[in-house]
């Protein structure tokens, strides 16, 4: 199989990958602070022999920064391109996070939790990449793949 492209569609499989992003923090706007800077989700795959691993990257649209009584949200596009994007809550009174994934105008995952920073989006990057989600594959140096995709060194 050749090496894909950057914003190339391709089946991916599942690996458990999961990030946990800085909070945004932005001079004279401290309600963005429930908000991370970016959202990560990776996968891995064997492609001939060789593990790869592909990544999408999200970025905040402050323009569709809402609040409605105590909930804030806010949506954060695929900087690859597509229709990828995440919408995320944070409900002040309540305390509780909650984010969905969409890609290609469908609900691929969500997840949902209480004022746990990391947990929450430790459970939301969990989600990985999903099926005709836009992103960069790159190999991983100096490691095979194997059937797990987890690879081992050489």
């Amino acid at each position: 199989m050749p090496e894909q492209k950057q914003n190339q569609r391709v089946e991916i499989s599942k690996t458990p990958n999961a990030f946990i992003p800085y909070r945004l923090a932005v001079a004279n706007k401290p309600e963005y602070s429930h908000f991370p800077l970016n959202v990560l989700f990776m996968s891995c795959r064997n492609t001939d022999g060789r593990l790869q691993y592909g990544t999408a990257l999200y970025e905040p649209d402050f323009h569709t920064y809402r609040k409605e009584g105590h909930l804030n949200s806010m949506r954060y596009h695929n900087v690859y391109g597509g229709e990828c994007y995440l919408g995320i809550d944070y409900d002040e009174k309540d305390r509780r996070y909650s984010g969905e994934k969409f890609v290609n105008g469908k609900l691929v995952g969500c997840a949902d939790g209480d004022d746990n920073w990391q947990l929450f989006f430790t459970h939301l990057t969990l989600l990985g990449l999903a099926t005709g989600e836009r992103c960069k594959f790159e190999y991983v140096d100096d490691v095979r793949g194997s059937k797990s995709a987890e690879g081992t060194r050489q």
